[in-house]
């Protein structure tokens, strides 16, 4: 099972799934990169000082930094109810978290 956990700005955080199935960022290269959510492992928000750009890490290693296009993400919680959280709100994205369903810990 894979799971997300959105880190909000106050550091509140929920688990659930991502319903994008990628995400793209225009880098600092000058090259725009669209990146699939299941090779993502962090994704970090702009948030001054902290945070000074968007940041994609990826399962390659890859770290990219520049502007994530968009606004929002999709969040499904599970029976359901997906939510709508605008990046504004949100800190880092920890993406593909997979779970043990034996222990209910991370791998």
């Amino acid at each position: 099972m894979f799971k997300s956990i959105v880190v909000g700005r106050s550091g509140e955080s929920i688990a659930g799934t991502l319903v994008e199935q990628s995400f793209t960022i225009e880098s600092t290269f000058g090259v725009t990169l669209t990146f699939k959510t299941k090779d993502i492992r962090w994704i970090h928000f702009k948030n001054p000082p902290n945070v000074e750009m968007d940041e994609i890490w990826a399962a390659t290693d890859d770290r990219v930094r520049g502007r994530i296009r968009g606004k929002s993400i999709r969040l499904e919680m599970g029976r359901g109810q997906t939510t709508r959280i605008p990046y504004a709100r949100i800190h880092t994205i920890i993406v593909n978290q997979t779970l043990d369903p034996s222990k209910g810990l991370p791998k």
